[in-house]
C-alpha cells in the first residue's frame, strides 16, 4: 500500500503542477522533461537551497520527493517505482519499505540542497534510489547464499535471475543518471539516496537463514550479522543530522565544491554556442536598471552584480528596453557577456 500511496500522491501532484501552470509545457529549451516553468515548480514546494536555508522552509526538503519535473521524469519514476517498491514492499513489508524509501528521500534532497545550491530540483528518485540500494545490500549480506554450491539443479538459475536483477538495476541508475543531468533533476540526489538506501538495506533487508540450506551459522557470524543489522540505520541518521547541520550553516548559494555541478549538469545542446541551459550562477545576478535622462523612455545602462561579486558598468541602450521584466529575462545573458566570471 505504501508503494500505491506514493504513486497515487506523485500522479495527483503531477497533475496539479500543470495545472498551476496554466495547463501548458514549457518549451523543451526551457524544460526537456515536458513539464512547467521553473516558478511553478518553486510554488509546488521545489528544492531551493536559498529559500531552505534564508527564508526557513526547511519543507522544501520533504516536499520535492511527490513532485517531478515533467512527464518523462513523472513516467520513468513511476515505472520504477511499481517495479522496485512493490518488490521490495511484498517482501520485507510495509515499514520497512516506507523506511528505504524516505530517509534516503529526504538525504538525497539534503546532500543536493548542499552541494548543489544553486539549482532547483524535485523528484522522487532519491527514494527510488534509495529502494535499489537496498536491494544491492540485500544481494550483498546474502552474496554466498544467493550463490552457494549445493547439490541443488536450481542453483544455476537462481544465480542467473539474481544477475539479471543485478543488471537491471544497474541500467536504471544509469538511465536516471543520465536525466540527472537536465533541468530540474540531480544526480546528488540520485546517489546519495542510493548511499542512505544500501545503508537502511543493511538494517531493514531481512538475511537468509543458513539453516534453509542446512548449515549452522557460528557464534561469530550471528554477531556480525546483529552488528551489521543496527549499523546501517545509526549511521544513516547520523549522516543526515551531519549534513543538516552543514547545510544550516551555509549561506543560500554557498556550495562546498564549485566543481560538483559539472557531476549533475551538463550544458546542451553542446555542439551548438547557444545553449537550452548552462551550468554557471548567472542565473541569480542582480542588477540597478538606470534612466538617463530619468524621464527617459528606455533604459540606458545597467550595473550589475556578477557571481563572483564584481561590479560591472554597461550600455544597454541599443537593446530599447522599457520594462524592468525584459531587464531580468535579459540579465543571464548579459551576464555571460559581460563577467570576467560566471562562477560565485
Amino acid at each position: 500500500f505504501f508503494t500505491y500511496g506514493i504513486m497515487a500522491i506523485c500522479t495527483i501532484m503531477m497533475f496539479t503542477s500543470i495545472g498551476v501552470n496554466g495547463w501548458k509545457f514549457e518549451a523543451l529549451s526551457v524544460n526537456p522533461m515536458i513539464g512547467p516553468s521553473a516558478e511553478t515548480l518553486l510554488k509546488m514546494g521545489a528544492k531551493q537551497t536559498s529559500l531552505i536555508v534564508d527564508e526557513g522552509e526547511w519543507f522544501r526538503i520533504f516536499s520535492p520527493i511527490v513532485l517531478h519535473a515533467g512527464l518523462i521524469h513523472y513516467v520513468l519514476n513511476t515505472i520504477a517505482l511499481y517495479f522496485i517498491g512493490s518488490a521490495v514492499e511484498l517482501s520485507h513489508g510495509f515499514a520497512n519499505c516506507a523506511i528505504i524509501f524516505i530517509i534516503p528521500a529526504v538525504g538525497g534532497n539534503i546532500m543536493s540542497a548542499l552541494f548543489l545550491p544553486q539549482y532547483i530540483s524535485v523528484g522522487a528518485s532519491g527514494g527510488i534510489f534509495g529502494l535499489i540500494g537496498a536491494c544491492l545490500a540485500d544481494i550483498v549480506i546474502n552474496w554466498n547464499l544467493l550463490f552457494l554450491k549445493t547439490s541443488n539443479s536450481n542453483d544455476e538459475s537462481n544465480a542467473k535471475r539474481v544477475w539479471v536483477v543485478l543488471l537491471w538495476l544497474l541500467f536504471d541508475v544509469c538511465i536516471n543518471c543520465i536525466i540527472g543531468l537536465t533541468p530540474f533533476v540531480d544526480n546528488f540526489t540520485h546517489l546519495g539516496g542510493m548511499v542512505y538506501g544500501f545503508l537502511c538495506g543493511l538494517s531493514t533487508m531481512k538475511q537468509l537463514s543458513l539453516g534453509f540450506f542446512g548449515l549452522r551459522a557460528g557464534q561469530c557470524a550471528k554477531l556480525k550479522n546483529g552488528m551489521i543489522k543496527f549499523f546501517g540505520l545509526i549511521i544513516s541518521v547520523i549522516l543526515i543530522m551531519v549534513t543538516t547541520a552543514l547545510l544550516a550553516g551555509r549561506s543560500g548559494n554557498q556550495s562546498p565544491c564549485s566543481g560538483c555541478r559539472y557531476f549533475s549538469c551538463v550544458p546542451m545542446p553542446f555542439w551548438s554556442e547557444e545553449k537550452w541551459w548552462y551550468c554557471d550562477d548567472c542565473d541569480f545576478v542582480v542588477a540597478d536598471a538606470l534612466r538617463e535622462p530619468r524621464d527617459s523612455l528606455y533604459y540606458t545602462s545597467l550595473e550589475m552584480t556578477c557571481p563572483d561579486g564584481q561590479v560591472e558598468s554597461f550600455s544597454v541602450v541599443d537593446d530599447l528596453i522599457s520594462e524592468r521584466n525584459d531587464i531580468r529575462k535579459r540579465l543571464p545573458g548579459y551576464c555571460r557577456d559581460q563577467c570576467d566570471s560566471v562562477f560565485s
